[in-house]
């Protein structure tokens, strides 16, 4: 991808030249993506989910208002699909008081914090706080097999059902699941043959 610069700043695109008004559009983004970062923070702030030297009192409810907050943000500004990895990449180091700085290595999509919390925003804070902490959140939507809603309601439903104390004790039943529908695609499966597989998982 190009690289266009204005202000010391760079930006990405798929484009192969930049405008004057792609760039100006650029700026206008950066800008607004930068005052909705003050904000967040200020949130966090005045709600004690965050104290000024970036420790999280309350993980969960502090990642639930972050990935609400940035969904929110991107239904106000779009984001294409081809510069979708970039955003998440780009919110990296940019929040003062979040001691989230610039991964050293590449982390997939997956594994990217800020859009495990706009996942994470899909939810209501009492579901959240019924199944688990951040940390098995944090973990659960990790797993591409989850990406199917039907497998990821069923593993929540499970979940639910009995809590697991720990991140720790909860990951075995989440590998189990996962590894069931490895190599599986289960977009072609219906309801019933997919709750028949998920169903061979022991807990």
């Amino acid at each position: 991808m190009k690289k266009g610069a204005v202000a010391n700043i760079q930006y990405k695109s798929t484009k192969k030249i930049l405008t004057s008004q792609d760039i100006k559009e650029a700026d206008r983004f950066h800008n607004d993506l930068g005052n909705e970062i003050q904000e967040i923070e200020k949130k966090l702030l005045a709600e004690n989910l965050l104290s000024p030297k970036a420790r999280k009192y309350e993980m969960l409810r502090a990642w639930h208002l972050i990935g609400t907050r940035i969904n929110k943000f991107l239904g106000d500004n779009k984001v294409s699909p081809e510069e979708e990895k970039d955003f998440w990449d780009h919110l990296y180091g940019r929040f003062s008081v979040i001691n989230k700085s610039v991964p050293t290595s590449k982390i997939s999509n997956t594994r990217n914090d800020f859009r495990i919390a706009s996942l994470l925003a899909h939810h209501s804070i009492a579901k959240l706080e019924k199944i688990g902490l951040w940390a098995l959140w944090r973990e659960i939507l990790t797993y591409k097999a989850f990406k199917d809603e039907r497998v990821l309601n069923w593993v929540l439903k499970k979940l639910e059902q009995s809590p697991p104390k720990t991140r720790n004790e909860g990951r075995p039943f989440l590998k189990a699941v996962s590894g069931r529908l490895k190599k599986i695609d289960t977009t072609v499966l219906s309801d019933k043959e997919l709750v028949k597989k998920l169903d061979e998982v022991k807990r």
